[in-house]
Formats: structure tokens, C-alpha cells, sequence
């Protein structure tokens, strides 16, 4: 089972991952599954195997190492990424 790239309605720049069966089909997640946060795009595109995206947990801010947080929005406003329609699939 493959897994999908999420993003938030209200924090696009944020990414997680889950298996494909945790989302209808409509892009919204249904809870059957954890969700893994990612973090934002590094910037290095997909995996070589092109099976997810690369992201970071952690960005340079003023010279100084921060790091990325999830947003509170609640799981209901999750969707595909618009990486997702790159991922791979079995």
C-alpha cells in the first residue's frame, strides 16, 4: 500500500504522510491510519524512486537552526498535496 503527501487548507507550505488508505477519495483523511509529520518541501523534489517528497523539520531563520511545528488545525482540513499526483503508483 503506497503512501500519500498531505497538506494543510490553512498551512499549504506544511506536509505529512499516510498510507493511501487512510484518505477518501475526495482528499480528506478519514482517521484509519497515523499521520507522519514531514515538515515543508527541502527543496530536493521527490524521492529517486519517486514514492514521496523529501522535507525538512528544520529551517535557518536569521542564521539561527529552528524548528518547523505542525499546525493545531484539526485533521478535517488535511488534503492531497499537490505532490501526491507524482507519487508513484502501484
Amino acid at each position: 500500500m503506497r503512501h500519500v503527501i498531505l497538506t494543510c487548507k490553512n498551512h499549504p507550505e506544511l506536509r505529512w504522510s499516510t498510507k493511501e488508505c487512510a484518505v477518501n477519495s475526495d482528499g480528506t483523511y478519514n482517521g484509519s491510519r497515523n499521520i507522519f509529520f514531514g515538515g515543508v518541501p527541502s527543496g530536493e523534489g521527490m524521492y529517486s524512486d519517486m514514492s514521496g517528497l523529501h522535507c525538512t523539520q528544520t529551517q535557518l531563520v536569521d542564521g539561527h537552526l529552528q524548528i518547523i511545528k505542525e499546525c493545531d488545525c484539526p485533521s478535517s482540513c488535511l488534503t492531497f498535496a499537490p505532490e501526491d499526483a507524482l507519487v508513484k503508483r502501484d
